[in-house]
């Protein structure tokens, strides 16, 4: 008798360690399942899997915006097709900053008279596969990089001091997404008791596909969404 009720009491505080305000939206079994997962499997080893099916992925979207700055945010919509095609724009408030293709290893860049610039761009810049990529030539910041392959880089880089943390399970395109909190040591600085780090990240990832939805630096300052995992995009070489 005393087997059976240990069980419910171990399901129950499973549940409580991975609760969200967002919870009502998911049913008992699908918070159950995620903290079951959560618990045994480990904040690197999801953040790992998310890089894995991010590489497996034939493509999607990206929409990373940027509040690192006084006024407008500055956002850049990217659609990548792998292996080698993908296309970038970005604004500022409501100034288009840019619009530019990559087709294979060449690049269509539109200057100032909206004529299409070609010139030749490195493979390594897409971010397909299980690498982040390279910032694009073109880039005003760092547009081009993928923060999931990032953080999977540097969560099992040693030096980096990380430190992952169950987050909360949240609802997302009527599925659930687990939040992980992510935090890095500079090279040489101290950690202290109840301080995580000095670079701070949170990852979502989708519970059953195990693709990354969402990744934020710090409270903010940079948001990354993915969306469209897999679905048809054509990118084709502009008209001149």
């Amino acid at each position: 008798m005393k087997k059976l009720i240990i069980i419910p009491v171990v399901l129950a505080l499973l549940l409580a360690g991975c609760s969200s305000s967002n919870s009502g939206e998911l049913s008992t079994w699908v918070r159950l399942k995620a903290a079951l997962s959560a618990r045994f499997s480990g904040g690197k080893t999801a953040i790992e899997r998310a890089n894995a099916a991010k590489a497996a992925a034939k493509s999607y979207k990206m929409r990373i915006e940027m509040r690192l700055h006084p006024g407008d945010p500055f956002i850049t919509e990217e659609q990548v097709s792998c292996p080698d095609r993908q296309r970038m724009s970005a604004t500022l408030g409501e100034k288009a900053m840019y619009e530019a293709y990559r087709i294979a290893d060449t690049s269509y860049v539109k200057d100032e008279t909206n004529k299409w610039v070609k010139s030749p761009v490195p493979l390594d810049v897409y971010p397909c596969g299980d690498k982040p990529g390279a910032a694009a030539p073109w880039a005003i910041l760092n547009e081009g990089r993928d923060m999931t392959s990032a953080l999977a880089q540097l969560v099992n880089n040693t030096k980096a001091n990380a430190n992952v943390s169950v987050g909360e399970l949240v609802a997302s395109d009527g599925g659930a997404c687990q939040q992980w909190q992510v935090a890095f040591g500079h090279p040489g600085s101290k950690k202290e008791a109840g301080h995580m780090g000095d670079m701070r990240y949170t990852i979502c990832i989708d519970t059953e596909t195990h693709l990354p939805r969402q990744v934020v630096m710090g409270s903010g300052g940079i948001i990354v969404t993915y969306y469209d995992w897999n679905k048809p995009i054509n990118i084709d070489a502009p008209v001149s």
